[in-house]
């Protein structure tokens, strides 16, 4: 993959990366229990990039889709830092431009998708 290309997916990962954090606040704010008042503080003073650890332990994912999607563009940004991305975590290959160019948080090659379904 291209450096250009590369830095596209770069800022446009980040963008959502940034958008997505608030609309998870947001999703806690609404839930407002005890519970995810709590979580909304330690959120609030902690670095953002523990988001994702902090909050897996304490609250259940599918309940707050806006935490998958998270989970998924730090991912994405983390392989980006290490030099693996636009690699199926499965097999390794290198994910189709197409899936990157739809969607570059994009974990699966095009056939481990379809072996997944």
């Amino acid at each position: 993959m291209n450096e250009n290309l590369k830095n596209q997916y770069q800022v446009k990962l980040q963008t959502e990366l940034d958008q997505i954090r608030h609309e998870f606040l947001a999703d806690l704010k609404q839930a407002s229990n005890h519970a995810t008042e709590a979580l909304i503080d330690t959120l609030q003073s902690s670095p953002p990039h523990e988001w994702v650890d902090i909050a897996t332990d304490r609250i259940c994912p599918g309940q707050f889709p806006n935490f998958e999607r998270l989970v998924k563009v730090e991912a994405a940004i983390c392989q980006m830092d290490i030099g693996q991305f636009g690699y199926c975590c499965d097999c390794e290959k290198k994910i189709e431009d197409t899936l990157l160019a739809a969607d570059p948080a994009a974990q699966r090659c095009l056939e481990c998708v379809s072996k997944q379904k």
